[in-house]
């Protein structure tokens, strides 16, 4: 990811150079797995080079980012991420060394060593005990906590038969680089919206009447606390989700 670089943007747009290098990653690699049509991944880009005029690799990437977000709002619109992001602060030096530095990306390599190092960028945290995740069957439901972004619930999918994202998984999330490693994870697996995506602050589970305690989950997974995972008590979590398996790894 490091040829994605983010060297030239001040401090203060550094957010939204990181938030749009991992989309930019994201896309190019949904691409390359046929999942949408060539843009980014086009050979000279040939489709852009006609008709772009007089806008600029900024522009592209931008208009791009708009419409995938008809569809995937997170990751793909500021808006439904939150965070300190604009699209106007990226400069078109950047962008344009992005184009360059795609054709050396791995952009097919195993979605396991892909997801880590996406969040790796992101600064989501990545060490985790996945193994002690347990069998989720197609009915079930899983909440996946704030802390990792999706993460587990990509590991799940990836490794059991029979489960969707969009089907089998609430995923919260507390940060806008969460979000935005949610939003990529749905990419990865193809899944038609992220509306099983959410929003949350931590602090908002304390409180009865969220929507999400009023839900019934088989399985509860997030970061244990060793790790860096926000929720230091298992048995509140009980408490919140009686229904639940708790899983803290």
């Amino acid at each position: 990811m490091a040829t994605l670089g983010l060297s030239g943007n001040p401090t203060e747009h550094q957010p939204t150079a990181t938030w749009a290098a991992t989309l930019v990653y994201a896309l190019a690699r949904d691409e390359t797995a046929g999942r949408r049509p060539q843009r980014l991944t086009e050979p000279r880009l040939d489709t852009w080079s006609r008709f772009r005029g007089r806008l600029t690799s900024a522009d592209f990437i931008a208009l791009l980012f708009e419409d995938a977000a008809v569809i995937h709002p997170i990751p793909f619109d500021p808006s439904a991420v939150g965070g300190p992001i604009c699209t106007g602060d990226l400069p078109e030096a950047t962008t344009d060394a992005w184009l360059r530095a795609l054709s050396s990306l791995s952009l097919s390599g195993p979605g396991a060593d892909y997801v880590a190092e996406q969040a790796r960028f992101l600064s989501v945290p990545t060490r985790m005990a996945r193994s002690d995740l347990q069998v989720v069957k197609p009915h079930q439901k899983v909440l996946e906590l704030p802390g990792t972004g999706g993460q587990l619930s990509h590991h799940l999918v990836s490794s059991q038969r029979d489960l969707t994202l969009q089907e089998n998984f609430v995923v919260a999330c507390g940060s806008w680089q969460e979000l935005t490693m949610a939003g990529v994870i749905a990419l990865e697996l193809g899944a038609p919206h992220t509306e099983f995506v959410q929003a949350i602050e931590v602090e908002d589970l304390r409180k009865a009447d969220h929507p999400l305690r009023q839900r019934t989950f088989d399985f509860v997974i997030g970061l244990h606390p060793d790790k860096g995972g926000r929720f230091r008590i298992p048995n509140q979590l009980a408490i919140w989700f009686p229904a639940a398996k708790i899983l803290l790894v």
